[in-house]
């Protein structure tokens, strides 16, 4: 008796994975079609304009418990390589005593064996800045400046729609606990 109630509880909780996945799926898709449609010609921001939104989109997750920096990871394909599959992201914001500084790191893979399952880690690139309340000074950077740009652009992106799907998520939770 006691192990058939277990084994629904377990199965119920692989059907609402599944279903929790599906649904963000689809609301994936719905999401990227209505960026498309609504988005406006907007100008060239800057690499500076850019690190501050990733700053900003960071910040706005906060800090974990009982920590005294923010330190959040991600997963994005930012170099079209199918073989390595994402690259890895920590964006690591803390303050000193007069400014803040953010780091953003960047980790690329190089993929072997069958199927190409292990993963390596090839290159590891840092972008350094410090912030005060008007500006953002990029200290130290380990792309260049062809590079530097477009990258940052992507991984704000990719920020935004984790994001986007951690609301989603919310929400959904939200509904299924009432």
């Amino acid at each position: 008796m006691k192990i058939e109630r277990t084994f629904l509880k377990v199965l119920i909780r692989i059907i609402f994975v599944v279903a929790v996945s599906l649904h963000m799926l689809q609301a994936i898709s719905v999401l990227k079609s209505s960026e498309m449609l609504s988005k406006k010609p907007d100008r060239k921001k800057t690499t500076e304009e850019i690190l501050k939104d990733i700053h900003k989109e960071v910040s706005e997750l906060g800090r974990r418990k009982d920590e005294y920096f923010i330190k959040r990871e991600f997963h994005f394909d930012l170099d079209k390589n199918p073989t390595n599959s994402e690259e890895h992201i920590v964006v690591l914001i803390y303050e000193t005593k007069d400014e803040e500084k953010m780091i953003v790191q960047v980790t690329y893979f190089e993929a072997e064996g069958p199927k190409y399952s292990i993963k390596y880690a090839k290159d590891i690139k840092l972008v350094t800045c410090t912030l005060d309340s008007e500006k953002l000074e990029i200290e130290k950077c380990d792309f260049n400046k062809k590079e530097m740009r477009p990258l940052m652009t992507d991984i704000l992106k990719g920020i935004q729609e984790e994001k986007k799907l951690y609301k989603l998520i919310d929400k959904h939770n939200i509904r299924l606990n009432n």
